[in-house]
């Protein structure tokens, strides 16, 4: 199945939720804003930064974004192991 295709069954989801980027990129980025250290990180950042202002849990595969988070927004992520 493409993504695409998963992204808009996930939408069907009783759970879904829409959640706006009414703050910009540097706002939702200062509670981790000294542990960025590149232009990858920029998609990162803003999902992690939307995850704590609306007190989510943003999920990923990403072994990076933990650290990211730091501890004091651990609580915010939770990493799948895969493979």
């Amino acid at each position: 199945m493409r993504e695409a295709t998963v992204l808009a069954k996930m939408t069907e989801h009783p759970g879904y939720q829409y959640l706006p980027i009414a703050s910009n990129w540097s706002t939702l980025s200062a509670p981790f804003s000294s542990r960025l250290y590149g232009t990858r990180q920029v998609t990162d950042a803003y999902l992690l930064g939307l995850a704590i202002q609306h007190n989510l849990i943003l999920v990923t595969v990403d072994k990076s974004l933990p650290h990211l988070a730091g501890k004091e927004n651990s609580k915010h992520v939770l990493l799948l192991a895969y493979g």
